[in-house]
């Protein structure tokens, strides 16, 4: 039996790592910094491999599943194991990518709230077409089950919130809510972390993130790059990151750097960052490059939209178009008064509205507000 926790978070396995992980990561930080003891409890999912704490003073739970290959059958039953479990809890959060990782939340007959990353259908339209075919069959199947999970945590919790604007409009659909009962809290930056350094040394352009997640859509990028290479000759980009397919045919100029410890050097090394998604709830390693005085470049992908416009930051590109892109590159990398400009305004926008201090506030007005409904 699992000990009365304080604070029960049903989340994914840590394991899934990206927005999702540092998702969750803030929330437990932020939490702690209130007084608050988080206690995850998830879905194993042990075919991820290698191990992604948290953090180091998060008590974890995870239960196995018998049918692990089959998406919603493991959450259904995930879900009658976590019940039991997060009802005793103090308070009861969802803190997840996709809300159907919180399905034992309306299970537990408890008040509970949710802080979700992303709706089903958006990540689903922006997965489908670079998956292979037995794929997208599984999630065919597994799709009306799934939808069922998202929209019974969210017309159950007592509060939710979104990530982005992009992701509110997302997550209201599905639950039947209008867009104003989906509130925002916003992602925090570690602003210290993520400042800016030196001026870069040439023209060079950074991705950070899966390049093998057909989402990502680093194709687009690769080809943006090439005609961009044709006008800058020294121009060059990093891959941060899992790299691409073994495929996949690298232009000259692009370096595979793989995954590292310090994605803030990387960025401060860039001139730009560009994000090439087809989807994003949030897309925080954009405001990790504006936090560091890089102007982001990105396609319209949903919540880095709202994050490059607000801020004014960079470029949000009409469509996902390669001639588009590197022509934006190409201006850009050669107006140095406009890339610093931006840079000047990305980095003031991500202190204001995403520094830790405010995450904090809004966190313990949540907390506050959960707690009064008993």
């Amino acid at each position: 039996m699992v000990p009365a926790a304080d604070l029960a978070v049903l989340t994914q396995d840590p394991r899934f790592r990206g927005g999702a992980l540092e998702q969750t990561r803030a929330f437990c930080r932020g939490a702690g910094e209130l007084g608050r003891r988080p206690h995850l409890l998830y879905l194993s999912r042990p075919h991820l491999g290698g191990r992604d704490l948290v953090a180091g003073d998060v008590v974890e739970t995870a239960v196995s599943s018998l049918v692990p290959r089959v998406e919603a059958l493991a959450q259904l039953a995930a879900a009658q194991r976590l019940a039991p479990l997060v009802r005793p809890s103090r308070s009861l959060w969802v803190v997840a990518a996709a809300a159907a990782h919180g399905a034992a939340a309306p299970r537990s007959g408890r008040r509970y709230a949710c802080w979700i990353g992303t709706a089903l259908e958006a990540e689903w339209a922006s997965r489908a077409a670079g998956l292979p075919r037995s794929r997208r069959l599984a999630l065919r199947a597994n799709a009306p089950i799934l939808r069922r999970l998202e929209r019974d945590v969210l017309r159950g919790a007592t509060a939710v919130y979104a990530t982005s604007p992009a992701s509110r409009a997302g997550l209201a659909e599905p639950a039947g809510l209008v867009p104003e009962r989906v509130r925002i809290l916003p992602i925090p930056v570690d602003v210290v972390r993520f400042a800016p350094g030196a001026p870069p040394a040439g023209p060079n352009l950074v991705f950070v993130g899966r390049a093998d997640d057909p989402r990502k859509n680093v194709a687009l990028l690769l080809a943006a790059f090439r005609a961009a290479r044709a006008e800058i000759p020294d121009l060059r980009l990093r891959l941060v990151g899992p790299p691409p397919p073994p495929a996949t045919v690298l232009p000259r100029g692009v370096e595979v750097v793989g995954e590292v410890a310090a994605a803030a050097d990387e960025l401060r090394r860039a001139a730009l960052f560009v994000l090439p998604s087809l989807q994003e709830g949030f897309g925080i390693v954009a405001a990790e490059a504006l936090a560091s005085g890089v102007p982001v470049v990105t396609t319209p992908s949903g919540g880095p939209e709202e994050l490059v416009r607000a801020s004014s930051g960079g470029v949000v590109l009409d469509r996902h178009d390669p001639d588009e892109l590197a022509a934006t590159l190409t201006r850009l990398l050669g107006d140095a008064v406009t890339l610093a400009r931006m840079g000047r305004a990305g980095r003031e926008y991500v202190v204001r509205e995403h520094s830790p201090a405010r995450f904090r506030a809004l966190l313990a007005d949540a907390f506050a507000e959960l707690d009064a409904h008993g």
